[in-house]
């Protein structure tokens, strides 16, 4: 009997590869998998945090979503909400674009005024914070308008 016979390491299988090399395939492709994910994921958050180029709105987020909800206030929390880059997450319409948990459609059935600004302040879940990037005022105002979609 042959030497790599009695080696279980290298035996070949129907393919004439060892079983040594296949599962040297299959740990590369593995790792292939998992390094992919995580760049998606780097990518999904980067463009949550304003970082990065996103996806250009085909419509005007004023078109998306009604400014009658608030009138000047909703148009200028709107301002905000694309000028911050919030659309690369949330979306032109607040649909949400990485996962349920960021369509703000109705955001105000769910949470109250303080919470979306806490939530805003803070960041948390994959959100950034922009307590250093918007001032109060402006966190009320998109708070404000958010509470508003039911």
């Amino acid at each position: 009997m042959l030497e790599t016979q009695r080696d279980p390491a290298h035996r070949h299988n129907e393919s004439g590869r060892s079983r040594a090399a296949v599962y040297a395939s299959r740990r590369r492709l593995r790792a292939a998998v998992a390094l992919s994910g995580v760049l998606l994921l780097a990518a999904g958050l980067t463009g949550c945090a304003g970082g990065g180029t996103g996806v250009a709105p085909t419509a005007s987020p004023s078109a998306a979503v009604p400014a009658s909800e608030g009138g000047d206030a909703g148009a200028k929390a709107q301002e905000l909400f694309t000028a911050n880059k919030c659309i690369s997450c949330h979306g032109v319409d607040l649909a949400g674009r990485v996962g349920p948990s960021t369509n703000l459609q109705k955001i105000g059935a769910t949470q109250t005024k303080e919470q979306i600004a806490e939530q805003i302040r803070n960041g948390g879940g994959g959100m950034p914070a922009y307590k250093s990037k918007l001032s109060e005022d402006e966190v009320n105002q998109l708070a404000d308008w958010l509470s508003s979609k039911k």
